[in-house]
């Protein structure tokens, strides 16, 4: 018989993690239902480039979605032999939502409204599950990875099913904001001993800086002479955060290889 190798500690601190993240998303069912109602803006599907490009309208909202695909295959096509099986299961996860990511995002933006806006939300929500468990696993292991796929599972559905059935947002706003404080208050601890140092601050940084791009979608088109608009660019840097991530685990994947063929 082994002796655990997990220090108690750390084996109250995965728990405590894994049951506050599942809160979390009990949380955010109880707002979908009971919550004041946040309707979405009469004009949200109005974004500031209305060109058309070979046809294909909205163009440059549609392209600027490219880099989740590229980033996807990447990921799909190096890390497949990397990491134990769990964390090469969150990681395939991440990748396979920057897929959904494009495909969503650029059905949406060819026909802006709310039945094509559901399958971009689909996308992201399974993008936002890999990169949030993902980033607990390499903080605070694997049992608190499995709270956040629940806790995102739960809040997820709640939040959509309240923004279909109801006209409600506040859930799928507060899905959003919870998860970046995720993040950051994950930023603050150290990775596991098996975990990849995952850059998780820079990854909030550049989500944080592409939510202000989306801010000034209008704005940032007229200044830029009708060439760029501040919502394509927010496409680019939100798959730009997903790099911090990626980049150390494809890293790793080198490092092991080296050790083999040493």
């Amino acid at each position: 018989m082994h002796a655990s190798t997990t220090p108690p500690h750390h084996w109250h601190r995965q728990n405590l993690g894994s049951l506050a993240l599942c809160l979390f998303g009990l949380g955010l069912v109880l707002v979908a239902v009971l919550a004041p109602s946040v309707e979405q803006p009469a004009h949200y599907h109005a974004f500031a480039d209305q060109r058309s490009l070979f046809g294909i309208p909205h163009a440059m909202d549609v392209f600027s979605n490219l880099p989740f695909l590229l980033l996807g295959l990447l990921g799909l096509t190096r890390l497949a032999q990397v990491l134990d099986p769990h964390r090469r299961s969150l990681a395939l996860l991440m990748c396979l939502g920057l897929l959904f990511t494009f495909t969503g995002s650029s059905v949406y933006h060819l026909v802006p409204n709310d039945h094509s806006l559901l399958y971009d939300r689909l996308g992201m929500l399974v993008l936002f599950a890999g990169i949030l468990s993902l980033a607990t696993a390499d903080r605070l292991g694997p049992a608190a990875a499995r709270g956040v796929l629940l806790a995102v599972a739960l809040g997820g559905a709640a939040s959509l099913w309240a923004w279909q059935a109801n006209d409600n947002l506040l859930p799928w706003i507060l899905l959003q904001a919870g998860g970046m404080l995720v993040l950051v208050s994950l930023a603050f601890c150290r990775p596991q001993s098996d975990g990849h140092g995952l850059r998780l601050g820079l990854c909030v940084a550049w989500y944080a800086l592409a939510k202000l791009f989306e801010l000034t979608d209008d704005r940032l088109f007229h200044l830029s002479g009708e060439l760029l608009s501040g919502h394509s660019i927010k496409h680019v840097l939100s798959a730009v955060a997903v790099l911090p991530l990626l980049l150390p685990l494809l890293r790793s994947k080198g490092l092991k290889a080296t050790a083999r063929c040493g």
